[in-house]
């Protein structure tokens, strides 16, 4: 930094690199002068000034020491290899012990001496410093701090290059009179610390190790060191001998089969699902895989109109039949060790899921039937071939194209002259709830679907849309995925929707897949979309072709449990480990959460049982769940029966009440099924259809009560509305 008047300015840092200290300064140089630089204000002092300081006898004795420059640092690097020298003999003069400290102490040894010629290029010591540096090493041998002891370590190698240019000094004889005996005495209370920190550590193994990061000794404690470095590569080390780099290869019975594959591939509302249901049918035992527990009943029930035995299994419930040939199930409930016949596999895009993806990338390689048929939207064609063939499986592709053409409307529609059999779409349960109650004041009854609806008052709602005692359909995107009703529109009321991350545009592939459930088969000649805003970009949609997948999601197997380590630790490396091209690791933030949430609240659970906790399926981001849950695994560890949840006595029960208590009848389920608690199911299923038939009452008759209107008019306000009144009533008192 230059002077105005011609002079050169140092800075502190400058001042510190030679040596000076805060209390030389005061006391040796004048006051600073100041200078702006990037923003601040910085003190500065003359280059004469400070020369002029060091010149003094002062700043001799108490300036620290600095790095080594010219022949000052060959002098230093000189007494370094000395100093190594030094400490290899009086560590070769002796015998060592050949167990766990012994070691240890080896590998601090080796430590020192491959950074003794690092320590030369460092600041020089004072006298009094080696002397301490010395002496605090010699105490080691039987006061030695486990967290300390990095840094005393390499203070030693520091005066260990003072020894090297004082070999006879008494100090440095005294030093390598006892060098091995402290660096055992040292290990071996390091050693100790170590087993109480880490009771289930295998020592032996954790310094058998050939690879072991001796270097890090010097600037991380033995437990930083084990849990850093050793158990992380331990881990890998395990899962590499336990699970198959390629995902095709943890499923031998699969892979022994030869396994023929039929993709049906398709937009939605082509006849895909039911071209695999014939071959079902005819099959002598047979499973069937959705996405959604509504879709399995229906392939359930469709299953049994047909004369076919058939079991259904869901996160959320079952019906477990004796004798039964055929399963419908959702796609994370597949039985892998069970062999089948014939089995469908829908909606299988969803393998590129990052939450849900696994269960059918799992289902898919791993199925165990001779004849497996896949469902899916063309842009999952490439992937699903890909993975067929890795699997060494044939398979062959049938097209499915719609047989009544999908119509894009030339003009915007006002939602309030809606046709029978048109389906509006809405990205909230606020929004839906508000569209049907302005339908409802307007004498036109709508059948209402949104994804937090129970599943039981969404069938109720189906039939009565079905039967035609509705005539109309608000519903978010949760129609989109494979429900099939009579619906001639389907009218886009926003093309933005909230993701659970943020706000954004619709995709086209959501676009095709909602607006594909118009114009169903056998009712209608034609389908038709449209919007009442925005028309241009749902025709942008439906016109985009849809990139092919390029992913699919791998999840863990519960060969997890084999790793002799902490399960969370397991899961972390397991998802840092690579995996082959086309595979991206499934998201497990929700089980490392769930897990760490067990164990702060003060939970002792086996590995198997806090897979088997985080694998139940409900929201713990929600607290009234959260706070369930916990509650049944308190009362499960204690031994005593899990008591259904039950809705408070008295009062008028809203529909937020009445949805939050169906959430709690399938934590209760899932919960019970996950650890064998017993569970009157028959009683369950009649308390979920009695708040289902109570919901429905409400979406049906009192609608009113349970979403906001208008504070004028009582009009239901319009979807994203945040004010008191409707736009109509705003703009009237505007003008008064």
């Amino acid at each position: 930094m230059a002077n105005r008047k011609g002079g050169k300015l140092w800075s502190p840092g400058t001042l510190k690199s030679r040596g000076w200290t805060k209390e030389l300064i005061t006391q040796l140089l004048p006051r600073p002068r100041y200078r702006h630089w990037n923003g601040r204000s910085v003190p500065c002092w003359r280059q004469e000034d400070v020369q002029a300081a060091e010149a003094t006898e002062v700043f001799q004795k108490k300036a620290r020491g600095t790095a080594p420059k010219g022949p000052a640092l060959q002098a230093a690097q000189k007494a370094a290899q000395a100093g190594a020298a030094l400490l290899e003999q009086a560590w070769q003069a002796v015998s060592h012990p050949e167990d766990g400290a012994g070691t240890l102490a080896g590998y601090y040894h080796r430590a020192m001496v491959d950074h003794l010629p690092a320590a030369a290029r460092g600041r020089g010591l004072r006298s009094s410093q080696v002397t301490g540096f010395l002496r605090q090493f010699l105490a080691l041998e039987t006061r030695c701090d486990g967290a300390q002891l990095p840094g005393d370590l390499t203070h030693f190698v520091q005066a260990a290059v003072w020894m090297g240019a004082n070999p006879k000094a008494p100090l440095t004889v005294q030093v390598l009179d006892r060098y091995p005996q402290v660096l055992w005495g040292a290990a071996e209370q390091a050693m100790e610390a170590f087993a109480q920190a880490q009771p289930e550590a295998d020592g032996a193994a954790f310094l058998g190790r050939e690879d072991f990061p001796v270097q890090q000794l010097l600037s991380r404690t033995l437990g930083t060191v084990y849990s850093v470095w050793y158990v992380p590569q331990a881990i890998r080390t395990s899962l590499t001998a336990l699970l198959a780099l390629n995902p095709k290869d943890e499923y031998p019975e699969a892979r022994a089969m030869a396994r023929h594959f039929v993709l049906h591939l398709g937009g939605t509302n082509t006849g895909k699902t039911y071209a695999g249901f014939q071959r079902l049918q005819q099959a002598a035992t047979g499973v069937y895989l959705a996405p959604l527990r509504l879709l399995a009943l229906e392939a359930q029930e469709v299953l049994l109109d047909a004369g076919v035995d058939c079991s259904l299994t869901t996160g959320e419930e079952e019906d477990c039949r004796e004798g039964d040939t055929h399963v419908a199930a959702t796609a994370e409930k597949l039985n892998l060790k069970q062999p089948y016949e014939v089995a469908v596999i829908d909606e299988c895009q969803m393998i590129a899921d990052r939450q849900r993806g696994y269960a059918w990338t799992r289902a898919i390689l791993g199925v165990q039937a001779p004849e497996v048929h896949l469902c899916a939207a063309p842009e999952a064609k490439d992937l699903l071939v890909r993975l067929i063939e890795s699997c060494g499986d044939s398979y062959e592709i049938v097209w499915h194209r719609r047989k009544t053409p999908l119509v894009c409307m030339d003009h915007t529609v006002d939602y309030t002259r809606v046709q029978p059999g048109d389906a509006l779409i809405t990205f909230s349960k606020v929004g839906v709830l508000s569209v049907a109650e302005d339908l409802r004041q307007a004498g036109k009854k709508a059948a209402i679907i949104y994804g937090a609806l129970p599943y039981a008052t969404r069938r109720r709602q189906m039939e009565g849309f079905l039967a035609g005692e509705m005539r109309y359909v608000v519903a978010t995107d949760a129609i989109g995925m494979g429900l099939n009703l009579p619906i001639r529109r389907v009218i886009f009321m926003d093309t933005e929707k909230f993701d659970g991350v943020e706000r954004r545009e619709l995709r086209p592939e959501e676009i095709q897949q909602i607006a594909g459930r118009a114009g169903r088969y056998g009712m209608y000649d034609k389908g038709f979309v449209g919007a009442t805003q925005n028309l241009g970009a749902i025709r942008a949609g439906l016109n985009t072709v849809v990139p092919p997948l390029q992913q699919a999601v791998a999840g863990f197997s519960d060969l997890v449990l084999q790793v002799e380590f902490d399960l969370l630790e397991v899961l972390t490396e397991w998802n840092r480990m690579p995996t082959v091209a086309p595979y991206v690791k499934l998201d497990i933030t929700r089980y490392l959460t769930l897990i760490s949430k067990i164990r702060e609240q003060g939970f002792r659970l086996t590995k198997e049982e806090e897979l088997r906790a985080a694998n139940i399926p409900f929201d713990e981001t929600e607290e009234p769940l959260r706070d369930l849950f916990f509650r049944f695994l308190r009362l499960h560890l204690q031994g005593e029966a899990l008591p259904r949840p039950e809705l408070p006595e008295g009062g008028t029960r809203t529909l937020p009440e009445l949805e939050l208590y169906c959430r709690k009848l399938d934590l209760y389920f899932s919960f019970a099924k996950a650890f064998g608690c017993p569970v009157d199911e028959e009683a369950l299923y009649d308390r979920r259809e009695e708040v289902a038939e109570e919901i429905n009452e409400i979406l049906l008759h009192r609608l009113k009560n349970n979403i906001r209107f208008c504070a004028v008019c009582g009009a239901a306000l319009p979807l994203h509305h945040h004010g008191r009144l409707c736009e109509a009533c705003y703009r009237k008192q505007r003008r008064r």
